[in-house]
């Protein structure tokens, strides 16, 4: 309804009906044009009508916990780990506010307050981990979208704060894996087979780990990634057939000399026994954190103190285009789904970067046929 109060300006009153059948009204008032006041009107009932009963009450923590739930029985132990880490630092800052009160400038706010939280050890949190927190505040919001609480998603259009200091992975070069590789070959069998399948294939650690024998196709020169050893629910170590994504899921040329190397491994095991794993050297697969914390003690030791486990992920990405491999041979080779994750190994290796810059020069000055460079010259 609308209407006009003499010295002050129109005031319009809306109500509309849930989904359980409940009224809810609002009213704005001193709105100096007739038509905007029905304009208002008409925007609240249609964005309102046939809402869930909870629509104007639902808060943020309750959205996240929701959401948390529905992705549960589809991502990775791990992943949801970190998914909870970023619902509890958004809870933090928004947790009480209502979903249909969130407009850009409250999370933009919230975000630039996140940059005084610290980590359980005391550092600051980097502007990546806002980012992730955004991510997944931002998913969440698409699905109260989906299910008609929203008409648009809040979070769309946040910015960021900027990263002043960036991360970057500390790589293995490869005048140096080689070395590392040899040596870690006699100190620990088993580390060596998962960080050879780290450097040459650039696998994850759940999915050096959970290699089976199975999965090697030796016949046809093949490995096949379908699964992975990861943390479960109950935080126990289980291998499970479902990879992180769906381009995780892949097949591996098999090299000579990784197909040497896991020959030599099977001839060692008694006559007729092979385990299930083929990082299974001593009758039992360590756990992942366990393996993280064995490369760790030995990283320090030669040389390597800040290079983490995934970091050799990076390093392999990073000797494959160093090698010439295109874009696309990598992605598929890592098991990303998308390009742009690819895309910042070749911005950071400077070698490429000459490279590339030395043909383009080539290029322009040697692309004369010889034939008419000597006519020329005569």
């Amino acid at each position: 309804m609308v209407e006009f109060i003499k010295g002050k300006g129109w005031r319009a009153r809306a109500s509309y009906i849930d989904a359980a059948g409940v009224r809810h009204q609002k009213s704005t008032s001193w709105v100096p044009r007739k038509k905007d006041a029905q304009a208002w009107e008409d925007e609240y009932i249609k964005a309102n009508a046939g809402a869930p009963a909870d629509a104007d009450t639902l808060t943020v923590a309750e959205l996240l916990t929701q959401y948390l739930k529905l992705r549960e029985s589809v991502i990775s132990p791990n992943t949801y780990y970190g998914y909870e880490n970023c619902a509890r630092r958004i809870t933090a800052h928004l947790g009480d506010v209502p979903i249909r009160q969130l407009n850009r400038l409250r999370i933009e706010s919230a975000y630039a307050d996140m940059r005084n939280d610290v980590t359980p050890n005391g550092k600051p949190i980097r502007a990546a981990t806002i980012a992730y927190a955004h991510r997944v505040l931002k998913a969440a919001l698409n699905y109260a979208v989906d299910c008609d609480i929203l008409r648009k998603n809040p979070a769309a259009g946040a910015r960021l704060p900027e990263d002043t200091d960036p991360f970057k992975a500390q790589t293995i070069a490869s005048k140096d894996a080689e070395g590392l590789l040899m040596r870690l070959r006699q100190h620990d069998s088993q580390l060596y087979i998962v960080v050879l399948l780290e450097l040459i294939y650039g696998m994850r650690r759940g999915e050096a780990l959970g290699l089976r024998w199975q999965d090697i196709d030796f016949t046809n020169g093949r490995i096949h990634i379908s699964g992975q050893y990861t943390v479960g629910a109950d935080h126990k170590p289980e291998w499970k057939p479902q990879a992180k994504t769906k381009s995780s899921r892949r097949d591996l040329v098999l090299v000579k000399f990784v197909t040497d190397e896991l020959h030599a491994i099977r001839s060692a095991f008694p006559r007729g026994y092979i385990p299930y794993y083929v990082c299974e050297l001593d009758g039992q697969l360590p756990s992942p954190n366990a393996i993280s914390h064995r490369w760790k003690k030995f990283a320090s030791t030669c040389g390597f103190p800040g290079v983490r486990m995934h970091d050799l992920r990076h390093s392999s990405a990073m000797m494959m285009i160093q090698a010439g491999a295109d874009l696309v041979t990598v992605m598929s080779t890592l098991g990303h789904s998308k390009i742009e994750t690819t895309q910042r190994y070749l911005s950071e290796d400077f070698e490429v970067s000459a490279r590339v810059a030395n043909q383009v020069v080539a290029n322009i000055f040697d692309s004369t046929p010889a034939k008419e460079k000597q006519k020329k010259s005569v």
